[in-house]
This record gives C-alpha cells, sequence and structure tokens, in this order.
C-alpha cells in the first residue's frame, strides 16, 4: 500500500494591496468590492416603499444616532433596544477593522468609535450632507442625490462582510431566523425585458414571509445549502481510540488514531452498527406481520386496491429519467467492454442514429426506452408511448461504462432484442437482423444524474469495491490509503456511511494533522499550508480527478431530494476505457481575487465600478443617457431604465436600525445573494459590452471634438490620471456638478469638455463619456485604469496556469520552449522549465472554482470562443457569459472590439456534449480527424496545439421559454443545437463542467416540473413484454 509521501510547497510571495481613500478596511477575502461612482436620480435612490421620503428618513437616523452617542453603555436614555444593539456591534467591528484588537475594546475605544461613526455619517454626502446636495439640485429636471459610494459599507464597515467576532459582554437579544426571502423579492425578474420600467437595487429587498427557498434565476426557486452529515469514527485496526467529535444524537465519542512510525499508512473506517438504517432492499422484502407495524403499512391499509397495483407497478421502476440518446449498430460482437469515446472513434463500420430524445426506463432486468409515436394520438388509444429500444441487462454480453468523463456521458453494450417477447418489430437496421451489438450513448442533464445511474449499472452489472482507495491531497503532495471492508448487496449501506463526505473529511484531516514518526513532514506540511487556509475559511472538500478534470463531490441528496449515500463511492465506476479517476482531498477554492506579479508582488482584485453616464456620439455631439458597470474584467451598457441601481448606504442604515433583534447575519447573507442577482440582472439587460484588455488608454478629454490623435493628449496620462498641473485639479474641485455647475461657469462648453473622459479602444477608436462633475470624471479614469491593469495581468496569469495544466496533461513540451531565469550558467545547455505533474497541481481547485457551485458571483464563468450561425458557414469570435441559468453570447467586432449581444440560450432543457460526439453535429465532410493539430497562439499568450475533436462542445437546447412556465415539452419537440470551438481541451472542459453545473442547478431548483417531465407517459405493462 502506499504511504504518506511529502511534498515541498513554495512559500507565498508579499502581498501588496490597492485601496482608495474611503473605502472600508475590512480584508480582502472572497468577497468582491463594487464602488457606485457619482450622485444617483432621486428616483432611483427612493424607490423603495418602506423610504418614501429621503429627508425624513435621514433625520430618523440622525436622531437614533444621537439618542446612541449620549446614551450610556446600557442603553438607558430611551434609546431603542434594537438599534441600540446594532451601533455597539457595528462599533466594535468598525475597531476591529482599523487594527484594533479584542482586548483594547472598553470604555474609551467605545466612546472614540462612537464619535467616529458619528462623523462619518455627517460628512457623508447620505448622510448629513445629503439635504444640502438635494438642496443645491434647485429646480433642474433631474434631481440628484448622493455620491460616490462603496456598495454595502455603512459609516466605515462593508456589511457584506461575515464579521469576524461578536461584541464582548454585550447584552445580545436572541435573533429571529431571517431568511433571504424575506428580504428578497421574489416578483423581481432577473432577466427583464428592455421595456421594463425604471430599476434599482431597492425592488430586491421587500417583506416577505419566509419560505423554504431563495429567489434565483429564471423565476425559479434554489433550495438551501444541504447540513453537514454527522462525523463518524476513524480508526486503525492497531490502535486505541482518541476523541475525534461528539455525536449529538448519543453523544459517544468519534476518534482515530494514526499509523505508528513503521506501520502501514492504510486509514480504516468505521461506524456503529447501530446508527445504519435497515438496506432498502430489506425494507422492500417485508411481508405480512412485518409491514403492519411501519409506515407502509398504514400507507397500505389506506390505499386503494388500484392504487396499490400502480405503486407496485412503480415499485419494479429502479430509475427513470429523460435523456438525449444516440444508438448505433455494428456487425462485430467483440467490442471491448471499456467503450468510450476514443474507441468510439476507431471502430470501424459502426453505422448510427442521430441523437434524439427519449423515456429511459429501468424496470426489473431491463432497459426500456421509449420515443413518441408519429402517428398523432396514437398514444392516448394505447395509453403508453411508443416502446423503441429494449436493453437486457441479464445478457453477459451487456456491459456499462462512462463514455466521457468531460460531459458525463456514459454507455451501454449490449446484443440485439426484440422489443416484444417473441416478437419483432420492424425496424430499420436495429431489428432486422440478430447478430451484432448495439451501443447506447446516453446524455442525462445533471451530472449527479449521470453519476446515479453509472453507480447503480455499475453495482447491477457485477461491479466489486476495490480493497483501497487512494486519497491523494495535492496541497501538499501526500497520498493515503482508505481501508474498504469486504461487502456485499446486503451490507452495503455500511460502506456508504464510513465513506461519507463529512466522515472521510473530518477523519483523513485529523490524521494528517497529528501524524507523528515517519509522516512528520506530512503533518508539518499540512499544519502549515492547509490548517492556514482553513483558519482563513477556506474548506475542505472531496473530488474525483480524471486527466486534470475535476468533479467535486457536490451533491449528497438526488434531483428529487432524496439521499444519495453513494456521493463519494460512485466515482469508482467513473472509469473511461482504462484510465480511472482518483479521489482527492482539495481546498474549495474560489475564484482567485489576487494575482502574483514576476516580481513578486501580489495585487488584489480591485473594487468594480458602476454609475451613470452621458456617452457623447462623434456625430453631431449628441447625448445617449447610459448605465456603466463592469464586472469580471468587462464594461456593460445599458440603458437607465434597466440600471439596477444599487442600495445607498442610508437605506441599509435605516434598514438596519428599524429590524427586530439583531438580524445582521441573516440580512447579510440576503444582502450578498441580492446583491449577486443584482449583478446578474445588469449582464442580462446590457446592450454593449467590451472587454477591458482591448482598452490601450483612458483619458481626460481636453478637446470639444473627439480627436483619435493621441499625441493631443500627451498632459492627459500623467501618473495618477492627473491632467496638465495642480491648477486644474483645483478647478475640479471649483464644479459643484449637474446643471447648477453649468449655470456657475464662464465657458460651459470648456467645463463640459473637463468632465468627459475618452476610452480609446486598441483598435483607435475613441468612446467619450461625460459624467456629472469634474472630479466623477477624475475618478473614473483613475478607477478604470487600476481595472485595466489588473484583469490585464489576470488574464495573462488564467492563461499561463491553463497551459501549465494542458501541458502537464499531455505530457509534452510548449509550443514556445520555456527557459530558468540562470539557463545560460556556466556555459550549459538550456534547460526548459519542468512539467508540473498534473496529479499533484492544486491550481485545478481555482480553475474549477466554487464560485459556480455556490452562485456567488454575477458571472459564473466567461470566456472566448469561436461559433457560427447554424452548422454551416465561417466560425466568428463571439464572448461567452454564463450567468444565472442562461449563456450569453455577445458578438466581437473585429474593428471596435465592442461585442453586441448576439444570441441568449437558457438552459432549462439543455444538454452539453463534447468531443467526438460534437464532431459528429458537423455537416459530412467538415470533420476531418486525421489532420494534423496546427500550433495557435493569442494575445493573452496562450499557446495551443490541440486537435479539433479536443476543442468542440455543443448544445442542444429549446429556444421557446414555455416549458419554464410549467409546460412539459413532448419528447419529439425540437432541439436547436449550437458549436461551440474553444482554445484548448482545458478551456473546453472547463466550459462543460460549467456548463453542466448550471444545468444541474435549474433541474433542482425545479423539482416539480422536472417530475412532471420525468413520470409524462405511460409504459408498456410488463405481462407483455415477458420475462
Amino acid at each position: 500500500m502506499a504511504s504518506l509521501q511529502p511534498h515541498q510547497s513554495e512559500p507565498l510571495s508579499r502581498g501588496v494591496a490597492l485601496a482608495f481613500p474611503g473605502e472600508s478596511l475590512a480584508c480582502y477575502g472572497h468577497s468582491r468590492r463594487r464602488i457606485f461612482i457619482g450622485p444617483m436620480p432621486e428616483k432611483d435612490a427612493s424607490k423603495d416603499a418602506s423610504q418614501i421620503d429621503l429627508d425624513s428618513s435621514n433625520r430618523k437616523v440622525t436622531n437614533q444616532i444621537l439618542r446612541w452617542l449620549h446614551s450610556s453603555n446600557e442603553g438607558s436614555d430611551g434609546a431603542d433596544e434594537s438599534s441600540t444593539s446594532f451601533l455597539q456591534n457595528h462599533a466594535y467591528l468598525g475597531f476591529l477593522h482599523q487594527g484594533g484588537r479584542k482586548e483594547d475594546w472598553g470604555q474609551q475605544a467605545e466612546t472614540d468609535e462612537r464619535q467616529n461613526m458619528w462623523n462619518r455619517w455627517q460628512q457623508s454626502e447620505w448622510g448629513g450632507a445629503m439635504r444640502h446636495r438635494k438642496k443645491d439640485a434647485g429646480t433642474t429636471t433631474q434631481r440628484w442625490v448622493g455620491g460616490s459610494f462603496e456598495i454595502g459599507n455603512v459609516l466605515g464597515v462593508n456589511i457584506l462582510d461575515s464579521p469576524p467576532a461578536s461584541l464582548p459582554q454585550a447584552n445580545q437579544t436572541s435573533g429571529t431566523e431571517f431568511s433571504p426571502s424575506a428580504v428578497l423579492n421574489s416578483q423581481s425578474s432577473i432577466f427583464p425585458s428592455p421595456s421594463s420600467e425604471p430599476s434599482s437595487s431597492s425592488d430586491l429587498f421587500a417583506a416577505g414571509t419566509a419560505t423554504e427557498y431563495r429567489p434565483s434565476p429564471n423565476g425559479i426557486n434554489v433550495a438551501p445549502p444541504e447540513g453537514s452529515q454527522q462525523p463518524t469514527i476513524l480508526k486503525n485496526s492497531n490502535s486505541q481510540l482518541l476523541p475525534v467529535g461528539l455525536d449529538k444524537g448519543k453523544g459517544k465519542d468519534r476518534s482515530f488514531d494514526h499509523a505508528n512510525e513503521g506501520a502501514s499508512s492504510n486509514l480504516q473506517l468505521s461506524i456503529d452498527v447501530n446508527d445504519i438504517p435497515a438496506p432498502p432492499a430489506a425494507v422492500l422484502a417485508r411481508t405480512g406481520s412485518e409491514v403492519d407495524e411501519t409506515s407502509a403499512g398504514v400507507t397500505l391499509d389506506e390505499t386503494p386496491l388500484r392504487e396499490q397495483s400502480q405503486c407496485k407497478e412503480r415499485g419494479n421502476i429502479v430509475l427513470r429519467d429523460r435523456m438525449l440518446v444516440r444508438v448505433s449498430y455494428t456487425k462485430s460482437e467483440s467490442l471491448p467492454c471499456h467503450f468510450d469515446e476514443v474507441q468510439n472513434r476507431i471502430t470501424p463500420r459502426l453505422r448510427y442514429e442521430d441523437w434524439a430524445e427519449f423515456l429511459v426506463v429501468w424496470r426489473g432486468e431491463r432497459l426500456e426506452i421509449y420515443q413518441d409515436y408519429t402517428l398523432p394520438g396514437k398514444e392516448h388509444i394505447t395509453g403508453h408511448k411508443h416502446l423503441a429500444f429494449m436493453i437486457p441487462l441479464k445478457s453477459q454480453r451487456t456491459h456499462s461504462t462512462l463514455y466521457s468523463f468531460t460531459d458525463f456521458t456514459f454507455c451501454i453494450l449490449c446484443p440485439r432484442a426484440p422489443v416484444r417477447n417473441n416478437q419483432t418489430k420492424a425496424r430499420a437496421l436495429f431489428d432486422r437482423v440478430q447478430e451484432g451489438t448495439n451501443v447506447f450513448i446516453f446524455k442525462p442533464k445533471c451530472r449527479t444524474r449521470a453519476m446515479d445511474w453509472c453507480w447503480r449499472l455499475w453495482r447491477h452489472l457485477g461491479g466489486k469495491l476495490p480493497p483501497s482507495i487512494e486519497l491523494r491531497c495535492p496541497a501538499i503532495g501526500t497520498r493515503v490509503d482508505l481501508d474498504v471492508p469486504a461487502v456485499d448487496e446486503v451490507n452495503i449501506d455500511k460502506a456508504y456511511h464510513m465513506f461519507s463526505r463529512r466522515n472521510i473529511i473530518d477523519t483523513v484531516r485529523k490524521s494528517l494533522a497529528s501524524s507523528c514518526g515517519s509522516h512528520e513532514a506530512a503533518s508539518r506540511d499540512w499544519n502549515y499550508v492547509v490548517e492556514r487556509k482553513i483558519a482563513a475559511g477556506t474548506t475542505l472538500e472531496l473530488a474525483w480527478n480524471l486527466e486534470a478534470k475535476l468533479d467535486w463531490v457536490w451533491k449528497e441528496e438526488d434531483v428529487m431530494g432524496q439521499p444519495r449515500p453513494w456521493a463519494v463511492l460512485c466515482g469508482l465506476a467513473m472509469q473511461q476505457g482504462t484510465k480511472s479517476a482518483h479521489l482527492e482531498l482539495r481546498l474549495g477554492q474560489h475564484y482567485p481575487a489576487t494575482i502574483h506579479l514576476p516580481d513578486g508582488t501580489k495585487v488584489h482584485e480591485p473594487p468594480c465600478i458602476e454609475g451613470y453616464l452621458d456617452r457623447i456620439k462623434p456625430s453631431g455631439q449628441s447625448k445617449q443617457h447610459i448605465y456603466l458597470t463592469s464586472h469580471d474584467g468587462h464594461l456593460f451598457a445599458l440603458l437607465p431604465s434597466n440600471s439596477h441601481a444599487p442600495v445607498p448606504p442610508n437605506v441599509h442604515l435605516s434598514r438596519a436600525l428599524s429590524s427586530h433583534h439583531n438580524e445582521s447575519l441573516e440580512y447579510t447573507r440576503a444582502f450578498r445573494e441580492a446583491e449577486v442577482a443584482r449583478g446578474a440582472s445588469q449582464i442580462a439587460a446590457a446592450f454593449e459590452a467590451f472587454d477591458l484588455r482591448n482598452i490601450r488608454e483612458i483619458r481626460r478629454a481636453t478637446h470639444e471634438t473627439i480627436d483619435r490623435d493621441a499625441r493631443t493628449h500627451a498632459t492627459a496620462t500623467v501618473a495618477g490620471g492627473s491632467v496638465g498641473n495642480q491648477d486644474i485639479l483645483t478647478r475640479d474641485e471649483v464644479d459643484i456638478g449637474g446643471a447648477e455647475g453649468l449655470a456657475q461657469a464662464h465657458d460651459k462648453n470648456q467645463l463640459r469638455v473637463r468632465r468627459c473622459f475618452e476610452i480609446v479602444m486598441i483598435s483607435g477608436r475613441v468612446i467619450r463619456f461625460e459624467t456629472y462633475s469634474c472630479q466623477t470624471s477624475q475618478e473614473w479614469v483613475e478607477r478604470l485604469r487600476t481595472l485595466v491593469e489588473y484583469w490585464t495581468q489576470r488574464h495573462h496569469v488564467d492563461a499561463r496556469d491553463e497551459m501549465d495544466v494542458s501541458y502537464s496533461t499531455r505530457h509534452r513540451p510548449p509550443v514556445t520552449p520555456r527557459v530558468t531565469k540562470h539557463a545560460s550558467c556556466n556555459g550549459e545547455k538550456i534547460p526548459t522549465v519542468p512539467i508540473v505533474d498534473a496529479e499533484l497541481m492544486p491550481e485545478l481547485s481555482s480553475l474549477y472554482h466554487w464560485c459556480t457551485l455556490d452562485d456567488c458571483r454575477s458571472i459564473l464563468k466567461s470566456g472566448r470562443a469561436f461559433t457560427r450561425k447554424g452548422l454551416q458557414g465561417q466560425y466568428k469570435l463571439v464572448q461567452l457569459f454564463l450567468v444565472a441559468g442562461r449563456l450569453l453570447q455577445y458578438q466581437v467586432s473585429r474593428n471596435s472590439f465592442l461585442c453586441h449581444k448576439s444570441r441568449e440560450i437558457d438552459l432549462m432543457d439543455s444538454y452539453v456534449c463534447s468531443g467526438y460526439l460534437a464532431a459528429l453535429t458537423l455537416r459530412p465532410g467538415e470533420y476531418h480527424p486525421e489532420t494534423p493539430s496546427v500550433a495557435r497562439r493569442y494575445i493573452d499568450g496562450f499557446e495551443a496545439d490541440d486537435s479539433e475533436e479536443d476543442v468542440l462542445f455543443a448544445i442542444w437546447y429549446r429556444k421557446s421559454r414555455a416549458g419554464a412556465a410549467g409546460n412539459v415539452p413532448s419528447l419529439s419537440a425540437k432541439h436547436k443545437v449550437i458549436v461551440f470551438r474553444t482554445r484548448s481541451r482545458v478551456e473546453r472542459d472547463a466550459w462543460c463542467w460549467a456548463l453542466g453545473c448550471e444545468i444541474e442547478k435549474l433541474v433542482r431548483a425545479n423539482k416539480e416540473r422536472e417530475a412532471k417531465l420525468r413520470d409524462a407517459g405511460g409504459l408498456v405493462e410488463m405481462s407483455v413484454l415477458g420475462d
């Protein structure tokens, strides 16, 4: 057995945080900062049922803060208890965020922090100073209020950050549970129509009743995260038990012990046999008196005979799903058992039918594949769908295997079988003769559902658990063998409980943290590298890895909400060809928010920005009112009516002070989800977008006409975004903004020019925007420059990481050889940089990051690909955004590098296939697998030489969204297909995984609709089929 193998990790580089004045001092963690620049229209700032008058609301908040400021610590001077509790905790958090220590918190520190909070409120443009700003607006047609602010920042503390500690010795009242549904408005659409009314993020916050689900894209509900399972124990066969955890139910000690020095590193999981429920097979086998005192007995007593007959018929069904199926036939009867996409490509004379959606039912010892009748009304007459194919599971020639780990298609090889007993149905090619082999390729919509099918078929067809499972820890290069007890079909539940996700993580973590003897180095690396990450908030997760493709152990319940005890062990059935997936214990990382520059500097992601602007058109100098917002290195332009502006800080503070009890944590969670939904709404409503990497320069305007010559703007590109000298900056401060500022200016045209800034694209195109004031223009320039610099470096780093993964997987040198810094030392031959083993690459965790699973980012995945209209024509470059259940496609203009939305794919009833299956969708004669691959290099430095088949993936989708309203589309309803070509196989694999996860979330969020889809259509009676 393998032993623990330590691995030396590189030290982290030094860190440098970039922050602008006025931002909160909260730590830069997983949450992203967003800055709203400039004032906001009063109608958007006050668009909330509870905030009709901003002045009245601010006066009320001012009085509450004043009462708290002059009250004692107990708040005995009449201050409201709930508002006092919030302000006390807020002051404590502000003290900690400014570098204070818990032990230094006392009377003096609290008094000082109270005064600081009062000063911030009085100086805030959304607080005490807002009434002056509103008065200055005069009688203008568009009334503007407030100024720039950090979204979620209330009095110096960002409420989007989880509080690091609670207030010591404070009179805390038990807070009621604050469901996101009580904060988010389920009526608001994530994807508004262009003609929708003006909206802001305050629409997403409205009082409501607490429900079990939270609002999500497409008007659906998403179930809350499942609770973690209670850990069991890890025990070595030659050791005593040490405490690990405590069973909440019985109070039993959960313990483990790692092997002593010189002993085997195998770990044996064990559980309390009394905690194991009866196996499903034993429960179903109960009859007579054994059922009387059970819930099943009560149900049978109250069930009519007809319903009992239907239940008995359903009881024979093991699994039932609608899938995309491709049926093939060959005369050969010697196909390999492990038939995958590689074997499919080299198998000669394999004839197939086109993809079609079927109803696949596992009933008894056969798989039945149904389709719609071609004759209308026949299904109503017969009472069942047309039985097209049948797969005998008892045959020795029937084999099940994983076809593709990338898109989770699985394959079944079986002998030809008639669809009815003693009867051969005349179906062309497939039922005419009896010799040969049928090849069925199945593509379920959900990844976890595909795993369930693979696992159940693998077990049914004779799959056996191995004596041990190797667990790898890429963070420190460690391997641990987990012993598997001898189990059979009756006591398989014992293995399920032993190899539960929580049990493995807890016990292996404890084992590695306390190893001694020969494994002391691994324990030291674990505590230094992994435990530090866990202390910073990163979680440990399990994943199955096959050739640098990860699949996280994510859901422990199936799409119907029933337990999946095989959520971990099902990876044993993931054998594609002769290659098997291996289990890994990884850090569940989110999308990285930092980059390391070549000089070792660690740079944090700067805040995203958004705000109202006027776009100046080159012809005629006319204006277009737009709302500009940035997301993940892209700028999106929206109409002001679809801006979805953020909630101002005074509104947040007013709600927090008027809330009942201490609900800050629940409010923070709901607000974070609302921010993600708000960003998704903005991206879906955008009419134009462009990549920040395509920006060559951002400058202040100096001429009334838009000039493409950058030399005339030499004074506009000095460090820090300053224009000219200090006198110009001083004049910027004089501008009070808006129509009032123009009325006071001597030269109105010159003031308008100073309020403008320009974005120069790499193509030479210049886009000019006019802001509310000169100071606002300068802030846009400074923040945009910071974003351009960061995201340009971000894409280079991501490209380098993807190339490392690609080359390490394929075990061949890069297209352009790399050399080390001391390559020519002592006149020796220049060595290339060694390729890292893909089996121990922690970088995969950031490529397959948990933001896609947890919905903590508005853009789940974005990137460039090539596609074409239909299946003909030339491939064109497009920009893809995976957002809240939809794939948005923007056409990239070659001249301006601007992206215009060209397609929107609803993923509700979609299927994703890759590789050879995607290549077969191309027109005949277009796919040439024998053509050698050509090396390619892209603008961000990315290089690849993957073959055409390895960079293709296809999406089958339905254009109509009628199904989202509850309608059940028929099996024969038409699917549209679109083929995408990525830059490399690594990109293709990541896209397939992200799309599969998003489809999975849609299916789980619409359980009732999916149940209708799954149960629609009758089945042929088993008496007709026979044995």
